[in-house]
Formats: structure tokens, C-alpha cells, sequence
């Protein structure tokens, strides 16, 4: 399921059935990532990614909401951690906070 831009989900991202389904999922996750609880912008990951599951494409359990620099982390192969997390707080200029 290829789009002209080359990606698998694009298809998928372009349909009123994906934007009504992005909000089912930031509800479900009380609009935080479900790695480092940040509330902002999120953005909503398939877990099994669209090109190996294109059946799972909108299947809400096949979701997750995440923050832009949790999902980076996620897609290039690598799990958020406390010791991460704690460290953008910290670069960030606020070393209590639990929330980049």
C-alpha cells in the first residue's frame, strides 16, 4: 500500500476514518506519550508498522501515543528509558520535572 510519496501509510493518514481514529487513541492514552507521560504535541505510532500490517492499519489496539522525541527514539530501533528521560529534563532546564 505504497502512496506516491513512497510511504506505506500514506493512504492510511489521508482518510477521515485515521483522523477520527488519532483521537480515539489520545483519549485512550489521556493525551500523554505512553513512554515518557508528556502531554504537547503527540504523535500517534503503529506499533506493528502499516507496511508489515496493513490489516492493523486502523485497529486502535495496534496504537500508541507518543511525544516527537520519544517517537524518534522509537523508530530508530531504541526504547525510552528513565535515565533518557531524565536527562531531557535535566537539558532542558528542569530536573524535577517528569514531563519534557
Amino acid at each position: 500500500m505504497k502512496g506516491k510519496h513512497g510511504r506505506a501509510g500514506y493512504g492510511v493518514y489521508r482518510t477521515r476514518r485515521w483522523v477520527a481514529l488519532r483521537i480515539q487513541a489520545k483519549r485512550r492514552d489521556g493525551f500523554r506519550c505512553t513512554a515518557c507521560n508528556a502531554a504537547g504535541r503527540l504523535e500517534v505510532h503503529h506499533v506493528k508498522p502499516i507496511r508489515e500490517r496493513p490489516d492493523l492499519a486502523f485497529d486502535l489496539s495496534n496504537l500508541k501515543c507518543l511525544c516527537p522525541t520519544c517517537h524518534v527514539a522509537v523508530e530508530r530501533g531504541r526504547t525510552p528509558n528513565a535515565a533518557s528521560i531524565a536527562w531531557r529534563n535535566l537539558v532542558k532546564g528542569n530536573p524535577t520535572c517528569s514531563n519534557p
